[in-house]
């Protein structure tokens, strides 16, 4: 039967998910990252993220590695100067 459930195939499906939707993000902060580095604002969005919290305790750890990637990548970012 085709519509028995499959573990394998669902856990494919939403690795699948998780990996587009890893690099849509990445992408997103890298055009970001681009436009801010390009406008000449990098150091008042650094102190922005630097100084951005949240409010719920479940979440510190993946604000605190969500602040840190796009850091990574705003650093990353090299003007044409």
């Amino acid at each position: 039967m085709s519509d028995i459930y499959n573990v394998d195939e669902r856990f494919r499906g939403i690795d699948d998910v998780l990996r587009k939707n890893y690099a849509l993000t990445e992408l997103l902060a890298q055009t970001f990252s681009a436009f801010v580095v390009g406008s000449g604002n990098k150091d008042a969005i650094r102190s922005f993220i630097i100084s951005t919290s949240v409010s719920q305790d479940d979440m510190k750890e993946a604000h605190e590695h969500a602040k840190n990637a796009l850091l990574t990548i705003l650093d990353s970012v090299k003007t044409s100067n």
